[in-house]
This record gives structure tokens, C-alpha cells and sequence, in this order.
């Protein structure tokens, strides 16, 4: 639920034959997120080789250890200011770390581990964590990926699925077409 102030997330997880498509894919949602398309939130590479192994890749989610670089510098920086460096360092890396521990803000932990166990070998997984959508221009360049992604699983409401997964080339148009002229067999 939200509070009428903040866009919900959406979280899609998309699938890919190759790691090349599922990184172009990638790619195309940080650009997408730089031009204020969608504001990407998070994004989780899920991989299974043929021989069974599984590999998962974190791209946005921000580590304890890279909170912990980051609250040692502006700890660093405001002991210097007081006199204490080695102090305020210390301070800002740890409370940044335990931070970031804490509070994961992006796709769980949970949710990564049921992607791990669902993955088919010789597929890649792109879970997107994404907000402030503009539905138009997001359909758009999804249409460029069509055939190459579908979707594994998304909390979408059923028309934007259904449009998402139409873009994609998972559903072939049918609205408005005669029956006659229908390739689809009912």
C-alpha cells in the first residue's frame, strides 16, 4: 500500500537465453532511469549454467562494505573538521555498514533465493526493482527486445502485464481482427 505521495514499486524478473541480451537489457533500463523514463531501484543477475551452477550478480543494491567506504570518507571528513580523523572514520564506516545491513531497500534477499531455486539451466534472470514509470516510453523500448526477453514474473496489475508481455512478443495481437484472418487456432 502507498501513502498517495510515493509511486509503488514494480518488480519484473525477465528472462534471457544469454548473458549479452539480459546485460543489453540492463543497460537500457539505467539509461531509461538516467533520462527520468523509470527510476531503477535495483537489479539482481540470476544465472544457471548447463552444468547446474548458479551464479547471482547484485548491480544497484548498495553493499555494507561499499556503505562502509562511503561512511568512512564523509566520517573522515567531518573528523577532520573536528579534529578527530581516525575516530570520525571509524564511526562512519561502521554505522553505514550496519546501515546498509539492516536496511535492505531493494530486492530481497528472500526473492533472490527463490529465483536461484526456479532458474532453468542455460537461463539468465534480470530482476528489475523499478518505480515512476512512464508507460508509453518503458512499452517503447521494451518493443526493441521482442523475442529475445519474457516475462518470468512480475507484481504488475493485469493490463500493464499484458502490455509489457505484448511488447515483448509473448502475445500476438489479436484485438480487432477478424476470425477469419486469425492464425491463431482457439
Amino acid at each position: 500500500m502507498t501513502d498517495g505521495k510515493t509511486p509503488p514499486s514494480s518488480l519484473v524478473v525477465l528472462g534471457f537465453d544469454d548473458q549479452f541480451a539480459a546485460q543489453e537489457m540492463l543497460t537500457a533500463l539505467t539509461r531509461m532511469s538516467a533520462e527520468g523514463t523509470l527510476l531503477l531501484q535495483d537489479a539482481v543477475f540470476v544465472s544457471k549454467t548447463d552444468k547446474g551452477k548458479v551464479r547471482v550478480v547484485q548491480t544497484t543494491d548498495p553493499s555494507p562494505g561499499q556503505a562502509a567506504l562511503s561512511g568512512a570518507f564523509w566520517g573522515l571528513l567531518f573528523g577532520v573538521l573536528l579534529f578527530i580523523p581516525v575516530v570520525g572514520m571509524a564511526i562512519g564506516a561502521g554505522t553505514a555498514a550496519l546501515m546498509a545491513k539492516l536496511i535492505d531497500t531493494g530486492i530481497s534477499d528472500d526473492f533472490v533465493k527463490q529465483l536461484r531455486e526456479s532458474i532453468k539451466p542455460g537461463k539468465v534472470y534480470l530482476a528489475a526493482l523499478v518505480s515512476h514509470v512512464n508507460p508509453e516510453k518503458a512499452l517503447e523500448e521494451m518493443r526493441r527486445y521482442a523475442g529475445m526477453a519474457e516475462v518470468i514474473t512480475a507484481n504488475l496489475p493485469p493490463d500493464s502485464l499484458a502490455k509489457l508481455e505484448e511488447a515483448l512478443g509473448q502475445h500476438p495481437v489479436t484485438e480487432g481482427v477478424p476470425e477469419e484472418e486469425s492464425t491463431i487456432e482457439a
